[in-house]
This record gives structure tokens, sequence and C-alpha cells, in this order.
């Protein structure tokens, strides 16, 4: 457990002391000292100026204060595009920066697995409220590593960030709480040891900005969806990401579930079908070669070993109906060659959230089809076979209705 603050002000106060009185005796010291010291000005001149243009590229002048160490900037991310709109409760990461940390002070080594250096990530986070009226959100954030329980937690006890800085409400005093329409900007940071950092460029890192908003201290009816983005730690794999950000976003993706290759896709078909009060629009599909994650390996063990297929349908929903629909358990199934067979969606592979649509609203749905490469080889014509939708209370919504798409293939 890290110190409090309290006491760590307490031994910086009382180093400082010591320091004072050590400069004091080397200056009496210089006065009965005959001859004078002939230091070159200029070069102390050029070292504070050094000092001070490297301190101005810290995002977080805190982390050397307090560690004591020497801090190097390894990458800085000015535009990360990372940003969370949970029904107007709005959450941004702005900015984030990784820096190495070497030589620090023994005493800040227990989150770095005891040793004395390690990687520090801050963050520059905005929280904007606007929904109208005071809620409560917990700022947690995680940086996932080969799956969704294995992460990096950000710091919660905030050792490198001052209290001026923290991502805390300046209107209300409840802990977690965010006045109505107040917007706040603070740090948060993550702690990473020399082997947890390296770790990063065996797998594709996400950035996860958590859900969880709620109007009641008690987080009745939160809304409990993650936000998930590609995590950059250098530029190099930063333009790796992009160049792989093509891909639909299922759990494939985003859960660093497996690696994928591209077969074949299509986009912009815009076929649009009604089911019920509920217009559905197929806007593509993606064909790809997926390679399980070492991780994961042991999940996709029923597809033998000669290679993995996913087709993956990105679907828009315009629910015109006067209630919400359940989108996680759509009972869809996929035709194979007319009567050949069929094949049910992989529900592990599909995203969990959003799980409801609203009356009146618009969301998306990705379904997520696996096959055995070989038998998918064989395969000629599938069919989408979209429905029936469930009502969030369980019962059926426009009961056994189904709509069929043809897919291109």
């Amino acid at each position: 457990m890290k110190k409090s603050k309290i006491l760590w002000s307490s031994i910086l106060s009382s180093m400082l002391l010591l320091a004072a009185c050590g400069s004091d005796e080397e200056a009496s010291s210089d006065k009965k000292d005959s001859k004078p010291k002939t230091e070159n000005t200029s070069a102390k001149e050029d070292k504070v100026e050094k000092k001070e243009e490297t301190s101005s590229d810290v995002l977080n002048p805190t982390i050397a204060e307090e560690s004591q160490g020497n801090v190097e900037v390894i990458y800085t991310n000015k535009d990360p595009k990372y940003s969370h709109d949970m029904e107007g409760f709005k959450v941004a990461v702005e900015e984030y920066q990784i820096v190495k940390v070497t030589d620090m002070s023994p005493d800040f080594a227990i989150p770095f697995d005891d040793q004395t250096d390690g990687y520090v990530v801050t963050a520059k986070v905005t929280l904007d409220n606007t929904t109208g009226k005071a809620m409560y959100y917990n700022p947690n954030f995680r940086i996932q590593v080969s799956s969704e329980l294995d992460y990096i937690p950000n710091d919660t006890h905030n050792t490198f960030v001052k209290e001026e800085d923290k991502v805390k409400s300046k209107k209300e005093t409840e802990v977690s709480k965010y006045a109505k329409g107040e917007k706040i900007t603070g740090l948060v940071t993550f702690t990473l040891t020399n082997e947890e950092f390296d770790s990063l460029s065996t797998v594709k890192p996400k950035f996860i900005i958590e859900g969880g908003v709620a109007d009641n201290k008690q987080y009745k009816d939160s809304f409990q969806e993650n936000a998930i983005f590609d995590f950059a730690y250098s530029e190099e794999q930063k333009q790796q990401a992009v160049s792989e950000s093509n891909f639909y976003p299922d759990k494939l993706t985003t859960d660093n579930l497996a690696d994928k290759k591209m077969i074949f896709e299509k986009s912009g078909i815009n076929e649009t079908q009604k089911l019920g009060d509920v217009n559905v629009t197929l806007e593509g599909v993606q064909y790809t070669e997926v390679t399980p994650t070492a991780e994961n390996v042991e999940r996709f063990s029923n597809f033998g070993d000669n290679g993995i297929v996913a087709l993956t349908v990105k679907l828009k929903l315009d629910n015109q109906s006067d209630a919400p629909i359940s989108i996680w358990n759509i009972g869809s199934k996929l035709r194979i060659d007319e009567d050949r067979g069929s094949v049910i969606s992989a529900g592990m592979a599909e995203p969990s959230s959003p799980k409801e649509i609203k009356a009146g609203e618009q969301g998306e749905k990705y379904h997520v089809f696996l096959f055995r490469k070989d038998e998918f080889e064989l395969f000629k014509k599938f069919d989408l076979v979209f429905g029936p939708f469930v009502g969030t209370d369980g019962k059926g919504l426009f009961k056994n209705k189904t709509i069929t798409f043809q897919l291109p293939r």
C-alpha cells in the first residue's frame, strides 16, 4: 500500500531542510577560502536552459518531483481521439504521455515491483456533465494487454498527481459526484514495470474508458458499457494500428482474441428491410482469416488446426417502435448454400454493448459467424436470417418475425 501524501511531504520537507543546511555550510566554507572559485557561469546557464526546455515537454512534472528519479519522455500522443459519451456525460482523453523513470527513490519502488525504474503513463482527462442534473461517475481507466482479464488499471492512489490536478469535482463535496453543467480537466496515471511495458509490444494493447454513470450514489440503472480504443506506445506502432483500424470492432478485434487478415470485404451495401417497426440496414460484411492470440487458443480449440475464418456482418438498426429492443440476444442464423445447413452467431466474439436500442433511437449491431477454414472454402452462398427481436423485459417482440439478407461472398 502506498504511503500517504502527508508522510511524503514531511520527508520532502526534512530533505529540503538538510539540503539547505548543507548549502549554508558550503557557503561558509567558500568565504573562508582565500582563492575564489572560477566556475564557468555560461555553462551553468546552458544547463538551466536545457533543463527548462526538457521539463516543458513533460506533461506531468510531478513524476520527477515525487520519485526523485530521472524522467525521459518515451512517447506523447497529443490527439488520441478517445471519447465516451454516456447519454450526455462525456469523458475524453485529450492527451497522454509515456515516460521512463530511472534511479527513483526506493520509497516509490512498490508499484514498480520493488524496482527503482519503470514507466508512468499520464493521461489528461476531461469530464463534461451535460445531462442537466448532478451525476455520479468513478473515473476508471485501463490499459488492456492480452485480454479483457489482463489489464493495467489507473493508479487510484494518484501517487504522481498533485491534489489540484486530480479528476474530481470542484463544486460537489461527495466523492465521484459532478454538478449539473460541470466541466473539469485533470490527470490520471498508470504505473508499469519494465516487464509490463515490454509486454505491450507482444500484443495489440487497448485503452479503455470504463462506463458506469448514474444519477444516484448507489449506481442503480448505471450505464455499464465501456469504450475501447487502440493504445499507441510509439509512433511506429501507432501507424501500424491505423493500418489495421479498418477491421470491424467485434471482440476478435477489441478484446485481442485473435489477429485478423482480410480475405474479402464489401461496404456501402445499404440494403434496408423492415422487421416490425424496426428498420434494419445491411451496411457491410468482412471475411477475415483469424489466428487466436496465445492466451485465447483454447477458446477456439473446437475449430481444429486447419485455420479459422470469421464473417462479421455490420447492421444499422432504427427503432421506430414505442418500446426498447434488446440486441445482444437476437436469434439470428446464417443459412449456407440454401439447404446445406446453418450456423448460429458466435456470441463470445460479438460486442456486448449496447445491449438495447431505445424507442426512437438508432444503433449498430455486429453479428459474427465462425468457420473452419477448410469447410468455409467449400461454401458458395450465405443468407443472413436476422431476428427475431426480444423485448428488454424478456418477452417476444415482433414474435417469430425474421428478415433475410443475401450476403456478398
